[in-house]
């Protein structure tokens, strides 16, 4: 096995990660911090080409041999911290962090080339739940996110951490136009359809339509769950108000409880899911 490439951390390199905290020295120096043990294993096996040094306490290290090795196998600079040291850099990445460059914003039109499910966020303010989002996307087997201008900050290291690795797996582009993603989606042959409590088709009606289909082998009279989609999700509180943009179809998912809505993480997660084990099943 490689050997860690160990160096002291300067003062001045400690600062200038710890600035990375903030959303302007983000943006200024292009970089990031990723948090966390996943999260930096992630990144140090897919992405390891993005991250510029690793920052971990001696007991982080041991106990996750599997983080270490990849960081050997990357040769990225290790920086071993004491405990206190490594608090003031991080309270959240449990003895591991990482500061990783910000790769570019790809085009939607070529992360949506091919893909047969795909996730756009218009709107989603709070960090956990575009991490989550990200996250979801990834599991259901997306072939990539896209996230609206008025989102939170896609590499801001709350989502990085809630998404636990997954912008190290699939394309993200961020700073969409609701328009520029309807037009790339429809540019690769894929429907568009928003999640929304309003919608004029119920996800269940759907979900037995394209079992229907399947065995009948006869289209359905409604959004065909197997062809190819993009789901597009709203603001968590304000829904798609504000957001000009047709889609071919809103799609409601239906409350059987009491609660007055789904978290949009949540509701995203019925929903690409659905499409995908209806595009899996046939």
């Amino acid at each position: 096995m490689a050997a860690l490439r160990l160096k002291d951390a300067s003062r001045t390199q400690l600062q200038r990660a710890q600035r990375l905290h903030r959303r302007e020295q983000r943006a200024r120096r292009g970089q990031t911090l990723v948090e966390g043990p996943q999260a930096v294993l992630e990144a140090l096996v897919h992405a390891p080409g993005s991250v510029r040094d690793l920052y971990a306490t001696r007991r982080a290290m041991e106990r996750r041999q599997d983080v270490a090795a990849a960081a050997a196998e990357a040769a990225v600079w290790t920086h071993v911290l004491d405990e206190e040291t490594m608090r003031d850099l991080s309270g959240d990445g449990q003895g591991l962090v990482a500061v990783a460059d910000v790769p570019a914003s790809p085009e939607p039109r070529d992360v949506l080339a091919g893909a047969r499910l795909a996730v756009a966020t218009l709107d989603v303010s709070d960090p956990g739940n575009l991490g989550t989002i990200v996250r979801t996307a990834d599991a259901a087997g997306a072939g990539a996110v896209l996230v609206g201008r008025g989102s939170v900050e896609l590499y801001a290291p709350k989502v990085i951490r809630a998404a636990a690795g997954s912008h190290f797996h699939l394309p993200c582009a961020r700073g969409v136009e609701p328009e520029e993603v309807v037009a790339a989606a429809h540019a690769a042959g894929m429907q568009v359809l928003a999640a929304d409590g309003a919608g004029e088709w119920d996800l269940p009606v759907l979900v037995n339509a394209a079992h229907e289909a399947r065995i009948l082998g006869v289209p359905p009279e409604c959004p065909d769950l197997r062809d190819p989609v993009l789901w597009i999700l709203g603001n968590e509180a304000r829904g798609f108000a504000g957001c000009d943009f047709d889609a071919d179809a809103r799609v409601a998912v239906p409350l059987y409880g009491k609660a007055e809505s789904l978290n949009v993480s949540t509701a995203l997660a019925v929903c690409a899911y659905a499409s995908a084990m209806a595009q899996r099943a046939d």
